[in-house]
């Protein structure tokens, strides 16, 4: 007994359907998205670029181990040498008298027996100036950490967006059911009374075909209605990556009173996207003065430490050898270098122009939403009053054609207009509160806001 009373539980709670709201569904998404996690990445290897153009500062310390077995004068006579192991043989001297011309060719240093040599060394190379090359990259890469930050943020609003769009989409289909479902009660009473009518010979046969037709057409929207909404579903469990059953209510978006102008300036000091492009034009000012940096001279410094010996491990502190060099380079005569300034100062002025041209797109939009806001929210007061309406005339309508006073057709067509009505106010609400978030996107807030 106890068993069955744990299976039935459980088949109860997998019966449940998976109902969700806007936050549990938003914190779904800032979780699984894949396109936000790909943003992420784009930070983390800005990051990344900043931390290498930063190390440059440091230099580079390089361990080498080289081994030698030749046979080559050169490189032989060089290896005795960097090993301290030369010998005045290893100089020819063997070969020469004082009877021979000084033009003799010394067969111990042009034929050398094959030597084995270890080379071991630390080298560490630094720059010391670069011609402010290095901390202008480093500004520009500071500015791209900061520009992925931002657009990040922006990308995140937008995604909040389609999300509120997907979501109220669902909670629309969802109340478009309803409506239909009620449409179709009415229609399954209309063929009823038509029939009831009908047997008592006071109405024809005309009238019921004419309900029974609104019937099954009623049943047939019901049915495109209720696949509407699995589509819905459908969107909504990929954006957030959990699939679900079914939703709450209409996810409102709170609007205080607005100030067109004071929303528009809000908007040009806290739209991300204006962010962007205003970091990435500091970037390309930085790049002008990267490429200005050719006209300085390059100073870097070289030093290495090691020693040289036949055996690997045979260690002799009278062997080991050191370098330190400092080296100047600087161009005097490239006529690319000024071309490549005038590229970036080119690319400058235009984002600049840009920039100025997305102000005023932000303006234009920020007043489209406004505009488009009041105009809805009055839409949305008329469809409910017109809904109101119809319903009042169709019960009205029911009433007159008991009575008999006017034709099926007029009923069916009243109970048409409540159908319409109802559709209309639906979608009046979700074309609101969507026109009110991307007003407030428009403006620069999230939607929390």
């Amino acid at each position: 007994m106890q068993k069955i009373l744990i299976l039935l539980l459980i088949t109860s709670i997998c019966t449940f359907s998976k109902e969700i709201g806007f936050d549990e569904a938003l914190d779904l998404l800032l979780k699984n998205n894949k396109e936000l996690k790909s943003k992420k990445l784009d930070i983390k290897q800005s990051h990344a670029i900043l931390d290498e153009i930063s190390a440059n500062n440091y230099g580079a310390l390089n361990f080498k181990e080289t081994y030698t077995n030749t046979n080559h004068a050169g490189y032989v006579f060089s290896s005795k040498l960097s090993s301290r192991k030369a010998t005045f043989a290893d100089f020819g001297l063997a070969s020469y008298s004082g009877t021979n011309s000084l033009t003799t060719a010394p067969h111990d240093l042009n034929y050398p027996k094959a030597v084995e040599n270890y080379e071991t060394k630390l080298t560490y190379d630094i720059p010391l100036f670069s011609g402010f090359e290095l901390s202008n990259a480093k500004d520009i890469a500071n500015l791209q950490v900061q520009a992925n930050k931002v657009k990040y943020e922006y990308d995140e609003k937008l995604l909040t967006l389609e999300l509120l769009r997907a979501y109220n989409a669902c909670v629309a289909s969802k109340e478009y059911v309803k409506a239909i479902e009620k449409a179709k009660k009415a229609t399954s009473s209309f063929v009823n009374f038509a029939n009831e009518m009908y047997k008592e010979g006071l109405v024809t046969k005309i009238d019921l075909n004419q309900a029974q037709v609104e019937d099954l057409n009623t049943n047939s929207k019901l049915k495109e209605a209720k696949n509407r909404v699995l589509l819905s579903h459908s969107y909504l469990s990929f954006l957030i990556g959990v699939e679900i059953d079914d939703v709450k209510n209409f996810e409102d978006v709170n609007i205080l009173e607005i100030n067109l102008n004071i929303a528009q300036n809000k908007a040009l000091h806290r739209r991300e996207d204006l962010k962007y492009i205003d970091l990435n034009s500091q970037s390309l000012k930085k790049d002008i003065k990267v490429k200005q940096s050719d006209y300085f001279p390059k100073i870097a410094a070289h030093i290495e430490y090691g020693y040289s010996n036949d055996k690997l491990r045979d260690f002799n502190n009278t062997q080991d050898f050191y370098m330190a060099t400092i080296g100047l380079n600087m161009k005097i005569f490239d006529l690319t270098r000024e071309s490549k300034i005038e590229q970036s100062r080119i690319k400058y002025n235009k984002i600049m122009l840009q920039k100025e041209q997305f102000k005023d797109a932000i303006k234009l939009e920020v007043k489209e939403n406004y505009l488009n806001y009041l105009s809805q929210e009055e839409i949305l007061n008329e469809k409910i009053k017109t809904q109101k309406l119809a319903e009042k005339i169709l019960i009205k309508s029911e009433e007159m054609y008991k009575n008999k006073l006017i034709k099926m057709t007029d009923l069916l067509i009243q109970q048409a207009s409540l159908q319409k009505a109802r559709a209309q106010t639906i979608m009046s609400k979700f074309e609101l509160t969507f026109t009110k978030a991307k007003l407030k996107l428009s403006i620069g807030q999230s939607l929390k806001e």
